[in-house]
């Protein structure tokens, strides 16, 4: 299995978790590659309250990945909508976590 299959296989509980509330998730690495870039967006059904904090996805992303060895020690960047902005404005909030 490559790096990227395992990476979405991994992340496959946080993906459940965000779609069940109406959110997609997409996955790249950081310009630099010194960090996993997790990308969420609204899908029309999206759930605006019931997003958490990037922070938080952050943390069960880290929590998704601690039994696998695509990325120990790497960084962790979230973006998510902010709430009250259009999908296409691209207004988001980051997390960043180690």
């Amino acid at each position: 299995m490559s790096a990227p299959q395992e990476l979405e296989q991994a992340l496959e509980p946080l993906r459940s978790m965000l779609a069940a509330d109406g959110y997609a998730l997409a996955t790249s690495d950081s310009q630099d590659g010194r960090a996993i870039v997790l990308d969420v967006t609204a899908t029309p059904e999206a759930c605006a309250e019931c997003l958490a904090p990037a922070s938080v996805i952050a943390s069960v992303a880290r929590s998704c990945l601690a039994d696998s060895s695509i990325a120990p020690g790497v960084a962790i960047e979230v973006r998510v909508p902010e709430k009250g902005s259009d999908e296409q404005g691209g207004l988001h909030t980051r997390a960043r976590q180690l």
